[in-house]
Protein backbone atom coordinates (compact mmCIF):
# COMPACT_ATOMS: atom_id res chain seq x y z
CA UNK A 1 0.00 0.00 0.00
CA UNK A 2 3.10 2.17 0.24
CA UNK A 3 2.68 5.49 -1.95
CA UNK A 4 -1.19 5.62 -1.03
CA UNK A 5 -2.38 8.59 0.59
CA UNK A 6 -6.08 9.11 1.85
CA UNK A 7 -7.53 7.02 4.27
CA UNK A 8 -8.90 3.07 4.26
CA UNK A 9 -12.46 2.21 4.75
CA UNK A 10 -12.87 -1.26 6.50
CA UNK A 11 -16.05 -3.08 5.01
CA UNK A 12 -17.51 -5.92 7.26
CA UNK A 13 -20.01 -6.57 4.69
CA UNK A 14 -21.49 -9.25 6.87
CA UNK A 15 -22.85 -6.42 8.69
CA UNK A 16 -23.95 -4.56 6.12
CA UNK A 17 -25.64 -7.13 4.47
CA UNK A 18 -28.03 -8.46 7.45
CA UNK A 19 -28.31 -5.07 9.91
CA UNK A 20 -27.79 -2.17 6.79
CA UNK A 21 -30.82 -0.20 5.53
CA UNK A 22 -31.55 1.21 2.00
CA UNK A 23 -27.49 0.85 0.05
CA UNK A 24 -26.12 0.45 3.43
CA UNK A 25 -27.24 -2.83 2.75
CA UNK A 26 -24.75 -3.13 0.43
CA UNK A 27 -26.91 -5.97 -1.25
CA UNK A 28 -26.67 -4.82 -5.03
CA UNK A 29 -23.96 -4.21 -7.29
CA UNK A 30 -25.31 -0.44 -7.88
CA UNK A 31 -25.36 0.00 -4.60
CA UNK A 32 -21.95 -0.87 -3.67
CA UNK A 33 -20.88 1.60 -6.35
CA UNK A 34 -22.55 4.07 -5.18
CA UNK A 35 -21.42 3.61 -1.54
CA UNK A 36 -18.19 3.88 -2.91
CA UNK A 37 -18.14 7.25 -4.08
CA UNK A 38 -19.90 8.23 -1.21
CA UNK A 39 -16.61 6.41 0.45
CA UNK A 40 -14.14 8.12 -1.93
CA UNK A 41 -15.83 11.82 -1.58
CA UNK A 42 -16.50 11.95 1.81
CA UNK A 43 -14.19 9.87 3.85
CA UNK A 44 -11.48 10.72 1.72
CA UNK A 45 -10.77 6.85 0.87
CA UNK A 46 -8.34 5.85 -1.52
CA UNK A 47 -8.15 1.60 -0.30
CA UNK A 48 -11.28 -0.02 0.19
CA UNK A 49 -10.42 -2.86 2.94
CA UNK A 50 -13.16 -5.40 1.80
CA UNK A 51 -13.90 -8.56 4.64
CA UNK A 52 -14.59 -11.37 3.12
CA UNK A 53 -17.63 -13.56 4.09
CA UNK A 54 -16.52 -16.92 2.01
CA UNK A 55 -14.73 -18.59 4.52
CA UNK A 56 -17.83 -17.90 6.95
CA UNK A 57 -20.49 -19.55 4.53
CA UNK A 58 -18.21 -22.69 5.07
CA UNK A 59 -17.99 -23.28 8.42
CA UNK A 60 -20.01 -25.58 10.36
CA UNK A 61 -23.00 -22.98 12.31
CA UNK A 62 -24.22 -24.66 15.55
CA UNK A 63 -27.71 -23.57 17.40
CA UNK A 64 -29.68 -23.78 19.99
CA UNK A 65 -32.75 -25.91 20.21
CA UNK A 66 -35.69 -23.71 18.79
CA UNK A 67 -33.07 -21.03 17.56
CA UNK A 68 -32.90 -20.35 13.47
CA UNK A 69 -29.64 -18.85 12.48
CA UNK A 70 -28.35 -19.67 8.76
CA UNK A 71 -25.21 -19.15 7.51
CA UNK A 72 -24.34 -15.97 5.72
CA UNK A 73 -24.52 -16.37 2.39
CA UNK A 74 -23.29 -13.94 -0.82
CA UNK A 75 -26.48 -12.91 -2.36
CA UNK A 76 -27.43 -15.07 -5.20
CA UNK A 77 -26.83 -13.39 -8.79
CA UNK A 78 -23.65 -11.41 -8.44
CA UNK A 79 -19.85 -11.95 -7.39
CA UNK A 80 -19.22 -9.65 -4.57
CA UNK A 81 -15.10 -9.92 -5.38
CA UNK A 82 -15.54 -9.14 -8.93
CA UNK A 83 -17.69 -6.03 -8.63
CA UNK A 84 -15.35 -4.75 -5.56
CA UNK A 85 -12.41 -4.86 -7.84
CA UNK A 86 -13.69 -3.68 -10.64
CA UNK A 87 -15.68 -0.63 -8.69
CA UNK A 88 -13.17 0.70 -6.91
CA UNK A 89 -10.89 0.26 -9.44
CA UNK A 90 -12.75 2.28 -11.83
CA UNK A 91 -13.23 5.08 -9.22
CA UNK A 92 -9.33 5.45 -8.54
CA UNK A 93 -8.99 3.20 -5.18
CA UNK A 94 -7.76 0.17 -4.56
CA UNK A 95 -9.08 -3.19 -3.06
CA UNK A 96 -7.66 -5.34 -0.12
CA UNK A 97 -9.08 -8.87 0.90
CA UNK A 98 -9.65 -8.26 4.28
CA UNK A 99 -9.37 -11.75 5.98
CA UNK A 100 -8.28 -12.93 9.54
CA UNK A 101 -6.60 -15.74 11.40
CA UNK A 102 -7.27 -15.84 14.64
CA UNK A 103 -11.25 -15.43 14.20
CA UNK A 104 -12.19 -18.90 13.84
CA UNK A 105 -15.26 -19.47 15.30
CA UNK A 106 -16.14 -22.05 18.48
CA UNK A 107 -18.22 -24.68 19.23
CA UNK A 108 -21.59 -23.85 20.80
CA UNK A 109 -21.41 -23.64 24.74
CA UNK A 110 -23.64 -25.34 27.15
CA UNK A 111 -26.88 -24.17 27.78
CA UNK A 112 -25.89 -23.39 31.37
CA UNK A 113 -22.99 -21.44 30.43
CA UNK A 114 -24.37 -19.38 28.38
CA UNK A 115 -26.52 -17.94 30.58
CA UNK A 116 -23.55 -15.75 32.39
CA UNK A 117 -20.86 -16.17 29.74
CA UNK A 118 -21.58 -15.21 26.08
CA UNK A 119 -19.85 -13.23 23.08
CA UNK A 120 -22.49 -10.54 23.36
CA UNK A 121 -26.35 -10.08 23.87
CA UNK A 122 -27.27 -8.83 21.03
CA UNK A 123 -26.82 -11.66 19.15
CA UNK A 124 -24.70 -14.69 18.54
CA UNK A 125 -25.78 -15.98 21.91
CA UNK A 126 -27.45 -19.34 21.29
CA UNK A 127 -25.79 -19.96 18.45
CA UNK A 128 -22.14 -20.07 17.24
CA UNK A 129 -19.76 -21.04 13.93
CA UNK A 130 -16.48 -22.80 13.98
CA UNK A 131 -14.33 -23.20 10.71
CA UNK A 132 -14.06 -26.36 8.92
CA UNK A 133 -10.55 -26.27 9.66
CA UNK A 134 -10.41 -26.35 13.15
CA UNK A 135 -13.20 -28.70 13.98
CA UNK A 136 -11.37 -30.91 12.07
CA UNK A 137 -7.92 -30.20 13.94
CA UNK A 138 -9.10 -29.26 17.46
CA UNK A 139 -4.99 -30.24 18.11
CA UNK A 140 -4.17 -27.14 16.07
CA UNK A 141 -6.21 -24.06 18.27
CA UNK A 142 -3.97 -23.07 21.32
CA UNK A 143 -4.01 -24.94 24.20
CA UNK A 144 -3.22 -24.01 28.27
CA UNK A 145 -0.35 -25.71 30.09
CA UNK A 146 -2.27 -28.64 31.25
CA UNK A 147 -3.64 -29.45 27.44
CA UNK A 148 -7.66 -29.45 29.00
CA UNK A 149 -8.08 -26.00 27.74
CA UNK A 150 -8.24 -24.57 24.34
CA UNK A 151 -8.99 -20.88 23.29
CA UNK A 152 -11.52 -21.95 20.45
CA UNK A 153 -10.63 -19.85 17.26
CA UNK A 154 -7.62 -19.17 17.95
CA UNK A 155 -4.77 -21.85 15.77
CA UNK A 156 -1.59 -21.87 16.97
CA UNK A 157 1.18 -20.85 14.19
CA UNK A 158 4.00 -23.03 15.15
CA UNK A 159 2.63 -25.61 13.50
CA UNK A 160 3.86 -25.33 9.66
CA UNK A 161 0.40 -27.39 8.74
CA UNK A 162 -1.35 -24.20 9.99
CA UNK A 163 0.79 -21.40 8.06
CA UNK A 164 0.35 -23.55 5.20
CA UNK A 165 -3.36 -23.88 5.21
CA UNK A 166 -4.32 -20.27 6.19
CA UNK A 167 -1.56 -18.66 3.42
CA UNK A 168 -2.66 -20.98 0.66
CA UNK A 169 -6.74 -20.28 2.07
CA UNK A 170 -5.60 -16.63 1.41
CA UNK A 171 -4.37 -17.06 -2.07
CA UNK A 172 -7.07 -19.51 -3.07
CA UNK A 173 -9.12 -16.44 -2.61
CA UNK A 174 -7.59 -14.01 -4.55
CA UNK A 175 -7.05 -15.89 -7.14
CA UNK A 176 -9.11 -15.19 -10.58
CA UNK A 177 -10.00 -11.67 -8.84
CA UNK A 178 -8.13 -8.25 -9.39
CA UNK A 179 -7.32 -7.52 -6.23
CA UNK A 180 -3.73 -5.13 -5.38
CA UNK A 181 -3.33 -6.73 -2.13
CA UNK A 182 -3.98 -8.39 1.65
CA UNK A 183 -5.31 -7.13 4.53
CA UNK A 184 -4.55 -9.58 7.47
CA UNK A 185 -6.71 -8.44 10.39
CA UNK A 186 -5.05 -9.67 13.82
CA UNK A 187 -8.70 -8.99 15.90
CA UNK A 188 -10.60 -11.58 17.37
CA UNK A 189 -13.45 -12.27 18.74
CA UNK A 190 -12.53 -15.48 20.88
CA UNK A 191 -13.99 -15.71 24.66
CA UNK A 192 -11.00 -14.00 26.14
CA UNK A 193 -8.19 -15.99 28.33
CA UNK A 194 -8.74 -16.06 32.00
CA UNK A 195 -5.31 -14.79 32.49
CA UNK A 196 -2.79 -13.34 29.77
CA UNK A 197 -0.49 -16.19 29.79
CA UNK A 198 -2.80 -18.97 29.61
CA UNK A 199 -2.43 -20.47 26.14
CA UNK A 200 0.58 -21.13 23.58
CA UNK A 201 1.74 -24.49 24.95
CA UNK A 202 1.23 -26.47 21.86
CA UNK A 203 3.64 -29.04 21.41
CA UNK A 204 5.77 -27.51 18.67
CA UNK A 205 6.14 -24.55 21.02
CA UNK A 206 7.09 -26.91 23.84
CA UNK A 207 9.57 -28.81 21.51
CA UNK A 208 11.30 -25.52 20.32
CA UNK A 209 11.90 -24.07 24.15
CA UNK A 210 13.57 -26.91 24.92
CA UNK A 211 15.92 -27.07 22.19
CA UNK A 212 16.77 -23.95 22.56
CA UNK A 213 17.24 -23.56 26.58
CA UNK A 214 16.71 -27.03 28.04
CA UNK A 215 13.68 -26.58 29.99
CA UNK A 216 10.41 -28.56 29.54
CA UNK A 217 7.51 -25.52 29.87
CA UNK A 218 5.00 -27.86 30.63
CA UNK A 219 6.89 -29.30 33.77
CA UNK A 220 9.72 -27.02 34.95
CA UNK A 221 9.89 -23.39 35.85
CA UNK A 222 10.58 -21.35 32.58
CA UNK A 223 11.38 -17.43 31.47
CA UNK A 224 8.18 -16.50 30.60
CA UNK A 225 9.48 -13.39 28.25
CA UNK A 226 11.35 -15.99 26.43
CA UNK A 227 8.23 -18.17 25.82
CA UNK A 228 6.22 -14.84 24.92
CA UNK A 229 9.04 -14.04 22.18
CA UNK A 230 8.94 -17.35 20.73
CA UNK A 231 5.41 -17.31 20.26
CA UNK A 232 5.80 -13.58 18.42
CA UNK A 233 8.51 -15.56 16.78
CA UNK A 234 6.18 -17.58 14.82
CA UNK A 235 3.58 -14.97 13.69
CA UNK A 236 6.97 -12.92 12.33
CA UNK A 237 7.43 -16.01 9.95
CA UNK A 238 4.24 -16.58 8.71
CA UNK A 239 3.93 -13.35 8.17
CA UNK A 240 7.44 -13.73 5.97
CA UNK A 241 6.27 -16.92 4.19
CA UNK A 242 2.93 -14.72 3.20
CA UNK A 243 4.81 -11.87 2.12
CA UNK A 244 6.99 -13.79 0.12
CA UNK A 245 3.98 -15.59 -1.82
CA UNK A 246 2.39 -12.60 -2.14
CA UNK A 247 5.53 -10.91 -3.87
CA UNK A 248 5.45 -13.55 -6.63
CA UNK A 249 1.70 -12.39 -7.56
CA UNK A 250 3.07 -8.98 -7.09
CA UNK A 251 -0.03 -7.95 -4.63
CA UNK A 252 0.52 -5.92 -1.82
CA UNK A 253 -0.06 -6.71 1.99
CA UNK A 254 -1.05 -4.99 5.12
CA UNK A 255 -1.74 -5.41 8.60
CA UNK A 256 -4.25 -4.61 11.65
CA UNK A 257 -2.97 -4.84 15.16
CA UNK A 258 -3.63 -3.23 18.60
CA UNK A 259 -1.09 -0.48 19.42
CA UNK A 260 1.98 -1.60 21.44
CA UNK A 261 4.26 -4.62 21.84
CA UNK A 262 2.21 -7.49 22.40
CA UNK A 263 -1.30 -9.10 21.26
CA UNK A 264 -3.48 -8.06 24.31
CA UNK A 265 -6.59 -9.18 25.01
CA UNK A 266 -8.75 -11.40 24.52
CA UNK A 267 -5.09 -13.28 23.30
CA UNK A 268 -2.48 -13.11 25.62
CA UNK A 269 1.23 -11.56 25.91
CA UNK A 270 2.44 -12.98 22.71
CA UNK A 271 4.75 -10.17 21.13
CA UNK A 272 4.32 -7.96 18.36
CA UNK A 273 7.75 -7.42 16.71
CA UNK A 274 5.92 -4.68 14.29
CA UNK A 275 9.43 -3.33 14.55
CA UNK A 276 11.20 -5.94 12.34
CA UNK A 277 8.26 -6.14 10.41
CA UNK A 278 8.85 -2.51 9.56
CA UNK A 279 12.53 -2.84 9.18
CA UNK A 280 12.36 -6.25 6.95
CA UNK A 281 9.69 -4.44 4.41
CA UNK A 282 7.36 -7.22 4.93
CA UNK A 283 4.09 -4.84 5.22
CA UNK A 284 3.19 -1.91 2.73
CA UNK A 285 1.04 -0.78 5.78
CA UNK A 286 0.97 -1.42 9.53
CA UNK A 287 -2.67 -0.82 10.75
CA UNK A 288 -2.64 0.09 14.74
CA UNK A 289 -5.17 1.00 17.17
CA UNK A 290 -7.52 -1.96 16.66
CA UNK A 291 -9.67 -3.59 19.50
CA UNK A 292 -10.83 -6.52 19.97
CA UNK A 293 -13.13 -6.12 22.64
CA UNK A 294 -16.24 -4.23 20.75
CA UNK A 295 -17.73 -4.67 17.69
CA UNK A 296 -16.41 -2.26 15.30
CA UNK A 297 -19.59 -1.59 13.57
CA UNK A 298 -22.66 -1.27 16.45
CA UNK A 299 -19.91 -1.08 19.64
CA UNK A 300 -21.57 -3.57 21.55
CA UNK A 301 -18.88 -5.18 24.58
CA UNK A 302 -17.71 -8.71 22.88
CA UNK A 303 -17.43 -11.06 26.17
CA UNK A 304 -17.86 -8.37 28.57
CA UNK A 305 -18.17 -10.81 31.58
CA UNK A 306 -14.33 -12.38 30.66
CA UNK A 307 -12.43 -9.52 30.54
CA UNK A 308 -8.63 -11.35 32.03
CA UNK A 309 -5.78 -10.03 33.82
CA UNK A 310 -1.91 -10.32 33.61
CA UNK A 311 -1.39 -8.35 30.40
CA UNK A 312 1.79 -6.62 30.36
CA UNK A 313 -0.06 -3.93 28.01
CA UNK A 314 -3.56 -3.25 27.92
CA UNK A 315 -5.17 -1.06 25.21
CA UNK A 316 -8.85 -1.40 26.97
CA UNK A 317 -7.91 -0.11 30.08
CA UNK A 318 -4.48 1.91 29.33
CA UNK A 319 -1.98 -0.76 30.97
CA UNK A 320 1.89 -0.57 30.61
CA UNK A 321 1.19 2.06 27.45
CA UNK A 322 0.88 5.92 27.04
CA UNK A 323 -1.94 7.48 25.47
CA UNK A 324 -1.95 6.70 21.44
CA UNK A 325 -0.55 10.34 20.22
CA UNK A 326 2.42 10.06 22.85
CA UNK A 327 3.16 6.60 21.37
CA UNK A 328 3.24 7.94 18.00
CA UNK A 329 5.61 10.10 18.82
CA UNK A 330 7.67 8.04 21.37
CA UNK A 331 7.41 4.36 19.91
CA UNK A 332 6.37 4.27 16.24
CA UNK A 333 7.85 7.58 14.57
CA UNK A 334 11.19 6.55 15.08
CA UNK A 335 10.81 3.17 13.15
CA UNK A 336 8.49 4.88 10.63
CA UNK A 337 10.07 7.70 9.73
CA UNK A 338 13.32 5.64 8.12
CA UNK A 339 10.68 3.26 6.20
CA UNK A 340 8.88 3.06 3.31
CA UNK A 341 6.07 1.47 5.08
CA UNK A 342 3.05 3.30 6.18
CA UNK A 343 1.07 3.85 9.60
CA UNK A 344 -2.68 3.80 9.69
CA UNK A 345 -4.66 4.45 13.06
CA UNK A 346 -7.75 2.39 13.20
CA UNK A 347 -10.81 4.62 14.19
CA UNK A 348 -13.94 1.99 14.20
CA UNK A 349 -14.23 2.32 17.62
CA UNK A 350 -14.03 6.02 18.09
CA UNK A 351 -16.48 8.99 17.37
CA UNK A 352 -15.95 11.28 14.45
CA UNK A 353 -13.94 14.33 15.62
CA UNK A 354 -12.62 16.51 13.23
CA UNK A 355 -9.86 18.42 15.28
CA UNK A 356 -8.75 14.39 16.94
CA UNK A 357 -8.47 13.25 13.28
CA UNK A 358 -7.11 16.45 11.58
CA UNK A 359 -4.58 16.47 14.66
CA UNK A 360 -3.48 12.42 14.00
CA UNK A 361 -3.25 12.42 10.20
CA UNK A 362 -1.46 15.98 10.59
CA UNK A 363 1.56 13.61 12.11
CA UNK A 364 4.52 13.11 9.97
CA UNK A 365 4.21 8.95 10.54
CA UNK A 366 0.92 8.77 9.87
CA UNK A 367 -0.66 8.39 6.30
CA UNK A 368 -4.09 8.50 7.47
CA UNK A 369 -6.97 6.75 9.05
CA UNK A 370 -9.30 3.71 9.08
CA UNK A 371 -12.71 3.93 9.11
CA UNK A 372 -15.92 2.51 9.40
CA UNK A 373 -18.29 1.68 6.34
CA UNK A 374 -21.20 0.78 8.84
CA UNK A 375 -21.06 3.20 10.92
CA UNK A 376 -20.84 6.00 8.02
CA UNK A 377 -23.44 3.83 5.86
CA UNK A 378 -25.87 3.75 8.25
CA UNK A 379 -26.79 6.16 10.37
CA UNK A 380 -30.23 5.11 11.63
CA UNK A 381 -28.74 1.64 13.18
CA UNK A 382 -26.27 3.02 14.64
CA UNK A 383 -28.80 5.64 16.73
CA UNK A 384 -31.14 2.37 17.10
CA UNK A 385 -28.36 0.89 18.99
CA UNK A 386 -30.26 -2.86 18.78
CA UNK A 387 -29.72 -5.23 16.03
CA UNK A 388 -31.37 -8.43 17.37
CA UNK A 389 -32.22 -10.67 14.65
Amino acid sequence: MASETGNLVSVSWGDHLVFGQGDGKLNTPEAVERRMSAWKQELGASVVLWRELRSASQAHYYSAAGVKRKPLRRPVGWDDFAVVTQSCHQQGMKAYLYVTVFDEGWPLLPKKVREHSYHNDMHARHWSRQSRFTKSHPEYVVCDRDGRKRQWGVPCLAYPEVRNHYREHYLKLMDGYEFDGLFLCLRSQSRPADFADQYGFNEPIVQEYRRRYGVDILKEDFDLPRWRDLMGEYLTLFLSEIRQSLNERNLGFSMGVPRGDIIGPPLGNGVLDWRSWVERDLLGALVINQSSSQCPSMWHNLWPMHRGYGYTQNYIDGKGMPDLETQLETSYRPVFDESSTQLYIARQWDERDNGVEKRLTAHPSVSGLVLSSFRFDNPEAVEKGDWRA
